[in-house]
């Protein structure tokens, strides 16, 4: 198969121009905002971030993969596809209600929610105004463009804009309203091109299609649920101990970098889904998995040698501190790709789900149970935490990674 011709590259360019420009602006943004707003100001925004990890989680309920395959399935059914976008569009203004009331109770019952109450609400309104974004449908369809048109042009304006309004330590509210304004651009730019493209709107809907879409969603919701004990906890417990202090802003940006090798890793993923769903090439599945472990054989090392200088580098002046806590997510930072890539793009398309779902409630239990110790013999740091994130990680990975080999037969048949 020549897939330099097929639509899956395309796609994969598309969001990894949008990975390369997403990344671009993080490091002209993340180095000004560190700079500018200090260790402990910024410190207040990776704690609220990392509270909307579970916002994000709630709302897109698993919409976003089982939502994608029941676009792909019924791509050519304009009428499913309005309904299905108004069963999922209805559900996240019903829960984004419920969620903001929750935040708000919360904000104004705990002194450690308190401290960044006016930071948490602006944020979760923003990424409830995100989650009416139907990204679901442009990768159902292979649309790859269009996600990367608008959210280039509103991080663009983000940039912008916080560069002109974020001027001293206090001004650190300004970054969650900047991207209300942005998210509500973008919600208006996506349903408008969804109706003029390709005929989708809101419409009537029969109850089978609510009850489907939900029982479908919910495996995947746990699964994210679990993914995101053991990926978004960290910052936390670290807010929830040490709220205030320096220790929380090195963390938020050494995590900056997991996130780098994320958003590098999930423009792949997200175009093989699909791909992988109809063509089922897993042929090319390993040869980009052999390409990457050249390559982080490779930059590795350099990083883990020069994580002090990096951290300096890219936060500001101060920000060596952090490169200790970078060399311990390293572990994290090399299982991320693979680990991402045999989830569900490799283990769906086997049609072995319950063992990629599983795998994220395995890495919930084990960092569970790992938090519990450290918490109960006081050993709560901010290396204690990240070594036992990296260790999930890790096992996380084996495990999908053996799933798949252990059924090699299943790969042969297809």
């Amino acid at each position: 198969m020549k897939i330099f011709n097929s639509r899956l590259l395309k796609n994969t360019i598309y969001l990894y121009v949008l990975s390369f420009s997403t990344q671009l602006l993080y490091l002209i943004t993340i180095p000004y905002q560190t700079r500018v707003l200090g260790a402990q100001n910024y410190g207040y925004i990776g704690f609220a971030v990392s509270l909307m990890s579970y916002v994000q989680l709630i709302l897109d309920f698993g919409f976003i993969l089982s939502g994608t395959e029941s676009v792909t399935v019924h791509r050519n059914d304009k009428k499913y596809l309005s309904e299905l976008f108004t069963v999922i569009t209805i559900y996240k203004l019903i829960c984004g209600m419920l969620l903001m009331s929750v935040m708000i109770f919360l904000c104004y019952s705990l002194s450690s929610f308190y401290k960044s109450k006016d930071v948490i609400l602006i944020y979760v309104l923003a990424y409830w105004i995100n989650s009416l974004v139907p990204d679901y449908i442009y990768r159902g369809l292979e649309q790859m463009k269009y996600i990367t048109y608008r959210t280039v042009f509103v991080k663009i304006i983000f940039t912008i804009l916080m560069f002109v309004f974020v001027k001293e330590p206090n001004d650190y509210l300004f970054l969650p309203i900047l991207l209300l304004v942005g998210n509500i651009i973008a919600v208006i730019i996506a349903w408008l091109n969804i109706y003029t493209e390709f005929g989708i709107r809101f419409t009537f809907f029969k109850g089978e299609v609510w009850k489907t879409e939900i029982r479908k969603s919910f495996p995947f919701f746990i699964s994210r649920i679990a993914s995101t004990v053991y990926q978004a906890t960290n910052t936390v417990i670290l807010g929830l101990f040490f709220n205030g202090q320096k220790i929380v802003g090195y963390y938020s940006s050494a995590d900056k970098i997991l996130s780098l090798s994320k958003s590098v890793s999930s423009p792949v993923a997200d175009s093989l889904y699909p791909y992988m769903m109809r063509k089922k090439n897993y042929r090319l599945i390993k040869k980009i998995l052999l390409f990457y472990t050249v390559f982080m054989i490779v930059m590795g090392p350099i990083i883990f040698i020069n994580a002090d200088w990096i951290c300096e580098i890219l936060f500001g002046k101060g920000f060596s501190a952090a490169g200790n806590i970078l060399r311990c997510i390293m572990p994290a930072i090399v299982v991320i790709f693979p680990t991402y890539i045999i989830c569900f793009p490799v283990l769906n398309s086997l049609g072995l789900s319950k063992y990629a779902n599983f795998s994220n409630i395995l890495g919930a239990i084990i960092q569970g149970i790992i938090l519990c110790i450290i918490i109960i013999s006081d050993s709560v740091n901010v290396y204690s935490i990240c070594i036992s994130s990296s260790f999930t990680e890790v096992i996380v990975f084996l495990y999908r990674f053996i799933i798949w080999k252990k059924n090699k037969k299943l790969e042969e048949q297809e």
